[in-house]
Order: structure tokens, then sequence, then C-alpha cells
């Protein structure tokens, strides 16, 4: 899946959950950590890494707060 599909179907799945309820992004499927941050007006920056096969979940509240999310996935070169 390509960056700009993958980030199509993370914005659907935000958009698409009730205020208040709770937001699942799962990386079940990717052998590698991810690195989750959230921008919320004010100034809030909230930073979170995923460790492989976990997933990330926060509760959608209303979209004037949150500024943006950036999700990163990590490169694995195996071990050395």
């Amino acid at each position: 899946m390509e960056d700009m599909d993958l980030a199509q179907v993370i914005s659907n799945q935000i958009n698409n959950t009730p205020v208040g309820e709770d937001v699942t992004i799962n990386f079940k499927g990717a052998p590698i950590s991810v690195d989750i941050q959230m921008e919320f007006i004010g100034g809030w920056v909230i930073t979170q890494t995923v460790i492989p096969g976990n997933s990330f979940t926060f509760t959608r509240d209303e979209d004037q707060y949150l500024k943006s999310i950036s999700i990163i996935f990590n490169k694995y070169e195996g071990l050395s």
C-alpha cells in the first residue's frame, strides 16, 4: 500500500469515528516500530512509539483541537 493510500485509510478511520469514541490504528502487520506524533492547538505535542504488532488508541475529540498527526515507519536494518 502506498503512503497516500495509507494516509487516506487512517484519515477516513478518524473522520468516521464519532466524537468521544476511541480510534484504534492497528500496526499488526508491520514488523517495525512506528513513531506517532499528534500536535494540538495551544502547543501540546504528544509522541508515542508503537512497537511491532501493537496498535495506537486515542479518543476522538472535536476537529478544531487537532492540528496534525505524523506517522513514521522506522527502518529496520536487521540485527547487527
